[in-house]
């Protein structure tokens, strides 16, 4: 709303309201500044009238007119909030990733078999073989997760799962030659262990212990350096 009292009209302390204020018509409001002009102690009391409506209408601003300045900053603030929740969320995400991780590799780690530890659950196994576990009224089995050596003339008398530990596992099979001496077939998870695809030879003692990895396992057929058929077994299993 203006106020309309005419340009030429004495000037009155409504008028001077009205100009701070922003609602005196533009020829009464020259009409204010040509008289301001000529008094300065006029002009600096409307200045001050003009700061204090200004600040008493940024003091009480409504929420469907706010001030651009604010809605600005109060969008910039939401904004860095809401970056702050969604990094919140992927950096917990991430955290809770890399635990699983953690986890995982260090299940998978523990399940693994050490080339030792198979060595010596072959030895192991040989040795109570030998000492009457199988013999030659052991009837053959047939399993199908037990690899096929009938063609070598080894026959399959017994086939198990040993717990080397409380996440380890090894699969033993246990075939006998047409001497009815035992040949001992034992498999492991390596899956961090490198492929090793040709055997190579251990002897201890009298005992022969011929070892590999290949696909993600290792392997070791143990038998008396003496036994027939020791040797094609390995030769079959890494040609496989």
């Amino acid at each position: 709303m203006t106020t309309d009292a005419p340009s030429d009209s004495p000037l009155s302390e409504a008028d001077i309201q009205a100009y701070a204020d922003g609602t005196l018509t533009p020829e009464r409001a020259a009409f204010l500044r040509e008289y301001l002009g000529k008094d300065p102690a006029e002009a600096r009391r409307v200045a001050f009238y003009g700061r204090l409506n200004a600040q008493i209408q940024q003091a009480f601003q409504t929420t469907d007119e706010p001030a651009p300045g604010r809605v600005t900053g109060w969008r910039r603030a939401i904004g860095r909030i809401d970056m702050s929740k969604r990094t919140r969320k992927w950096l917990n995400a991430l955290a809770a990733l890399a635990l699983t991780l953690a986890v995982a590799s260090g299940w998978l780690a523990a399940t693994q078999v050490s080339a030792l530890a198979l060595n010596n659950a072959a030895v192991m196994a040989l040795a109570e073989s030998a000492a009457g576990q199988v013999s030659a009224a052991s009837p053959t089995r047939v399993d199908a997760s037990a690899p096929n050596l009938s063609a070598i003339g080894l026959r399959l008398v017994d086939r198990r799962v040993v717990a080397l530990g409380p996440l380890q596992r090894v699969s033993e099979f246990i075939y006998l030659n047409g001497d009815n001496q035992p040949v001992v077939l034992l498999s492991a998870l390596a899956l961090f262990a490198p492929a090793q695809p040709q055997w190579s030879a251990r002897r201890i003692g009298e005992i022969r212990l011929l070892l590999w990895t290949a696909q993600r396992q290792r392997f070791v057929v143990a038998g008396d350096a003496r036994t027939h058929g020791l040797m094609r077994a390995a030769d079959t299993m890494t040609m496989r």
